[in-house]
């Protein structure tokens, strides 16, 4: 898939940024984190593009470093899991998603994690609520015991994408609750009156990082059902398929928001990057990969009718 001349440059411009800048080093951690300039994001987007092997060696030893030295490794939720040392204190809190996202990338790279840093996958399956998600409020876990599909995905995601041996019982659980959450909530439904929760989650959104949209959620149904032997929601995919059908060409599909948009809960400051693969209205060549992927999954014998091959 060709990659155009100004996603090129901007490419080649993030990999400048990561090769000269200390943002991953111990006394800028939370400037990597920053919307949406910081470090972590540029190799998010790298990641997110299928082009993880171009962030330099000294990024991924730096982003290592730092989830080992400067992140407290439990989600926060009662006061016993707090802090108690005046040196743990100055650790970044980190939630579910946002976790799931840095180990996503350090594992497509090439990382051990699981061997390096276990604690990152014994959290990401500790936190999955009663109705199968997880979600990054703390409170959700002491009161309405509710998840949240934008917290649930990224952590699914990792555990799926990113386990090259048999599932344990643990991790098979955690998948296939996972899937059920989603089932049930159609992609984007609320479970008591399904309704649609956000109409902005039927818009395609790339890259995404930590946000959801409904594309997010039929890729891990189609690859689940694939990986766990697992029966596929094919009606429920289907209709996916029909609410992308507007933003559906014959080039592939066109994004219809950009996580950054400023009038958006998550507006901030891009960078050249971010800005040359998010452009509203453009076919994605990523986006339109991830569903090509879906459509082989269900089979033309679905599809054949449907305008969308």
């Amino acid at each position: 898939m060709q990659t155009n001349q100004n996603i090129r440059l901007a490419i080649e411009e993030s990999i400048q940024f990561l090769e000269s800048t200390p943002h991953l080093g111990m006394t800028h951690g939370e400037c990597s984190r920053r919307k949406w300039d910081g470090a972590w994001w540029h190799m998010a987007a790298l990641y997110e593009m299928g082009e993880v092997k171009l962030i330099p060696e000294s990024a991924i030893i730096g982003a290592k470093y730092l989830l080992e030295t400067q992140v407290w490794p439990t989600f926060i939720i009662s006061t016993d899991d707090h802090p108690t040392s005046e040196s743990d204190k100055m650790k970044m809190d980190c939630c579910h998603c946002e976790l799931a996202v840095y180990y996503m990338i350090l594992m497509a790279y090439g990382c051990d994690l699981d061997k390096e840093l276990p604690w990152i996958r014994e959290w990401l399956l500790k936190h999955q609520l009663p109705d199968g998600g997880l979600n990054c409020d703390p409170e959700a876990y002491t009161h309405s015991k509710k998840s949240s599909i934008v917290s649930t995905l990224p952590p699914l995601e990792a555990i799926l994408w990113h386990t090259d041996r048999e599932f344990t019982e643990q991790e098979a659980v955690f998948l296939d609750e996972g899937a059920r959450y989603l089932i049930e909530h159609r992609l984007v439904c609320s479970k008591q009156n399904r309704s649609v929760i956000d109409m902005e989650w039927l818009k395609p959104c790339f890259p995404r990082f930590f946000e959801y949209d409904i594309l997010r959620g039929m890729s891990f149904l189609a690859e689940w059902s694939r990986r766990r032997n697992k029966t596929l929601p094919v009606g429920l995919l289907i209709e996916g398929l029909e609410r992308l059908n507007i933003f559906k060409e014959t080039g592939g599909l066109r994004i219809g928001r950009q996580v950054f948009d400023p009038r958006g809960p998550w507006g901030g400051q891009p960078f050249p990057l971010l800005e040359a693969v998010a452009g509203i209205g453009d076919v994605s060549p990523y986006l339109t990969r991830q569903l090509d992927r879906v459509i082989e999954r269900l089979g033309p014998e679905y599809c054949m009718h449907k305008d969308f091959l």
